[in-house]
């Protein structure tokens, strides 16, 4: 459950549980309920270069009534963009794959078939956040969203 005014533009109003993620990893939910407080109600799995409201991130969400969506923010207090998947709610997968500095978004309506969204690629690596990620976009008004089949995979370290 969380609230929250929205992720995006230049600061985020939210709720994200998430751990460290150091250097390449897939980060996949399955979205199996999400409360339609609004159409851009937002939940999903995102990648966060830390817990700031203007962090740099990358967010591959399903909405009630705008379908699956890549949405990030390429430098700290910069504008969000936008990247629009298919037009489907929940229940839906999300994915976010990190190799290097590339993310990649993808979804699927099985967990097995997946169709990347988009890929962008930041100008720093290091740790980050990975997690799962819910705002209303209404602000005071609580949305509540069920996620399964939830995982963190960390890629192996490659000797130098």
């Amino acid at each position: 459950s969380g609230g929250g005014a929205d992720i995006w533009n230049r600061a985020d109003a939210f709720r994200f549980v998430a751990q460290p993620l150091t250097g390449d990893g897939v980060l996949t939910a399955q979205v199996l309920t999400l409360t339609p407080v609004d159409p851009w109600t937002k939940a999903g799995v995102m990648l966060r270069d830390g817990l700031a409201a203007d962090a740099r991130h990358a967010f591959c969400c399903v909405t009630p009534g705008n379908g699956v969506a890549f949405q990030r923010r390429m430098t700290v207090g910069g504008s969000s963009a936008h990247t629009a998947g298919p037009r489907r709610g929940a229940p839906t997968w999300v994915r976010l794959e990190r190799s290097t500095r590339t993310v990649t978004a993808s979804s699927s309506s099985d967990g097995s078939a997946w169709a990347s969204i988009s890929s962008v690629t930041f100008t720093a690596g290091g740790t980050w956040r990975a997690g799962l990620a819910l705002t209303s976009h209404a602000a005071g008004t609580i949305a509540t969203a069920t996620c399964d089949r939830v995982s963190v995979v960390q890629a192996p370290a490659v000797a130098q």
